[in-house]
């Protein structure tokens, strides 16, 4: 039986991560200003702590290198004998079109520095680094302080959604790749994971009310203007880990998950 480590148990993914793992043994240690050696031993430290708000990441260097980056300095240097699975962001590329794990990445910004330094020291010491899409599938709709896309659509009925392309990721498709690795333990190195498929945030809103009633008003809205330059660039190729596991169509976990919360 595999003993686990979870950092960032109450966020998002850690917390789904945490309840459905099984037939493992999961310690969790709650990260404030450091991580500690707690003086016990792990056959792998799976870190979900991170500040996925780049705005933010901006204006708070200091505090998100450490959450972001140093975090994972800490990992290897009190549980070296650990194999780490860390979770990183597509936000990182800077080519056009699908993106595979060899596309071009940029680190112009705070956030896509921190990830792709994180993702450096996780392969470095043999670890797995999967670079995220956007997330759903929390069975708690309050749980972010800001709403994700698919939690905003769900809990409101009039809004205008752009035409964004993003590739939508279940936390159980993460759930299922996690669980792959505990078992077989053969991944290293950075993977693109999502489910297969993509979607615009219009269409992504569209599917989500023809699957709750289509009692939603939705428009369009231009797109949402931001600073970062690759901003709506890319999509990710996740062909390199669908050799590995099986990835399922996002509309299948969607599915899933509105049924899950009686939706």
């Amino acid at each position: 039986m595999n003993k686990l480590l979870i950092l960032g148990h109450s966020g998002y993914l850690g917390e789904y991560l945490h309840e459905n793992l099984k037939n493992v043994n999961i310690d969790t240690l709650k990260v404030d200003a450091n991580v500690y050696d707690n003086r016990n031993k792990y056959d792998y430290v799976i870190n979900c702590a991170a500040i996925s708000d780049l705005e933010y990441c901006e204006k708070h260097k200091e505090e998100s290198d450490y959450v972001n980056r140093d975090l994972v300095n800490d990992i290897v240097k009190y549980y070296p004998d650990s194999k780490v699975i860390h979770f990183s962001s597509y936000y990182v590329y800077d080519d056009e079109g699908f993106c595979n794990e060899n596309s071009n990445t940029t680190r112009k910004y705070n956030y896509c520095r921190q990830k792709l330094e994180s993702e450096d020291i996780v392969t470095k010491n043999n670890g797995v680094s999967f670079r995220l899409g956007k997330l759903f599938g929390h069975k708690n709709l309050n749980k972010n302080k800001r709403d994700r896309l698919p939690e905003h659509i769900i809990k409101n009925n009039k809004f205008k959604l752009d035409e964004t392309k993003f590739n939508p990721t279940s936390i159980n498709q993460i759930l299922k790749v996690v669980e792959y690795e505990l078992k077989n333990n053969n991944l290293y190195g950075i993977y693109n994971l999502s489910n297969n498929g993509y979607s615009t945030h219009y269409d992504f809103g569209c599917y989500i009310n023809s699957r709750t009633g289509n009692k939603k008003h939705i428009e369009i809205s231009p797109k949402t203007k931001r600073i970062f330059h690759n901003y709506d660039r890319c999509l990710m190729d996740c062909s390199k880990l669908n050799k590995v596991i099986k990835l399922v169509d996002w509309k299948e976990d969607m599915d899933e998950y509105l049924k899950k919360i009686n939706i």
